[in-house]
């Protein structure tokens, strides 16, 4: 079982991943690099997600409220809300705003004792907050993670061909 100072670290390389992106210009980050989605979308994704998870999950737990760990019952809803904030945004706002709602998310999770960081919650025993944050938010980063970089790996091979 991780520490939250270990599950910190792996939400960090989150930050480490958008601060590179930080290097590419507006066009490629709007790009779409899929069939519904640019980097800028999947961003704004992660960080409806972030915001999300801070001000309902994070507070009941750190104010000793009940907690249910579990998948939020409209998952689309949250996703075409968050990307439809982050197309309103310069894309590289965008990826300053997530940085710091991604830094608010570890601030408030360090707030946690590691009692109530490994405890099964009200509702199921099949999460601690751990192992929620291991399934929901480190593996979901890597997915994105992955596609992005394959996209720009695609990209730049596309756009410097060798001869």
């Amino acid at each position: 079982m991780a520490t939250i100072g270990e599950i910190s670290k792996d939400l960090e390389k989150f930050i480490v991943f958008v601060t590179s992106l930080s290097q590419y210009s507006d066009d490629v980050l709007t790009e779409q690099i899929n069939v519904s989605w640019s980097i800028q979308d999947i961003i704004s994704h992660i960080m409806g997600w972030n915001i999300n998870f801070t001000i309902t999950t994070v507070s009941q737990i750190l104010n000793s409220e009940r907690v249910m760990l579990e998948e939020h019952p409209d998952v689309q809803a949250i996703n075409d809300a968050s990307v439809s904030y982050g197309k309103a945004m310069k894309p590289h706002d965008l990826l300053a705003e997530a940085i710091y709602h991604r830094r608010q998310l570890i601030a408030q999770l360090n707030l946690i004792s590691e009692s109530a960081f490994s405890k099964y919650f009200h509702n199921n025993d099949s999460y601690t907050l751990e192992s929620f944050l291991q399934e929901m938010f480190i593996s979901h980063d890597l997915h994105h993670k992955e596609q992005i970089m394959r996209y720009l790996s695609k990209k730049s091979q596309l756009d410097n061909p060798r001869i």
